[in-house]
C-alpha cells in the first residue's frame, strides 16, 4: 500500500480508461510462448512512460477490465454498445504538471495522442491504426480528475 502520509494537498489523482488492453501481466522477457502476455505489459509500460514524460505517477494502481457500456464513458462515436475498459489510476505530487488549473489532462491528451500501441490482444475493439487517440470518432482513451 502506498504511504498516505507522502502525499500532499499540492498534488493530484487521475483516472485513465482505455479500450487498449494495457494489462499489467508481469512479463518482461521475450518468451514466444507468452507473447500476448509480453505485449499486454509493452502496452501498460507505454501508458507508464508517457505519463513520465511530464510527472513522475505514484500509486499506480491497474484493475482487471471490464465490461463497460459505451454511452457512459467518454469514447468516440466510433464504439458502441457494450465493449472491455481497462481502468488505472495514479497520483501525481504538483497538480500542474500535467495541465492547467482549467483543464488539468491537457499534457495527458496531447503527450498520448498518436502513441503506437500493439493492437489485437483481448480488446473487443478493432482500431484502423494502432495508436491511441484522445479525440475524435475513434478517441481509445481518456482521463479524470479522481479522489
Amino acid at each position: 500500500m502506498f504511504n498516505k502520509y507522502l502525499m500532499n494537498d499540492t498534488g493530484t489523482w487521475f483516472t485513465g480508461y482505455t479500450l487498449v488492453d494495457i494489462t499489467n501481466s508481469g512479463v518482461i522477457k521475450h518468451d514466444p510462448l507468452l507473447q500476448m502476455k509480453r505485449n499486454q505489459q509493452r502496452n501498460w509500460e507505454t501508458i507508464l512512460q508517457v505519463i513520465s514524460l511530464r510527472a513522475q505517477p505514484m500509486a499506480i494502481t491497474t484493475n482487471k477490465p471490464i465490461v463497460v457500456q459505451m454511452k457512459e464513458h467518454q469514447f468516440g462515436s466510433a464504439y458502441t454498445n457494450k465493449q472491455l475498459c481497462w481502468k488505472f489510476k495514479f497520483y501525481i505530487e504538483h497538480k500542474d504538471a500535467l495541465g492547467p488549473a482549467n483543464e488539468p489532462d491537457l499534457f495527458l491528451k496531447t503527450d498520448f495522442d498518436q502513441v503506437p500501441i500493439i493492437f489485437n490482444l483481448s480488446e473487443t475493439v478493432r482500431g484502423n491504426i494502432p495508436i491511441f487517440y484522445t479525440s475524435g470518432e475513434f478517441k481509445n482513451i481518456y482521463f479524470k480528475i479522481s479522489l
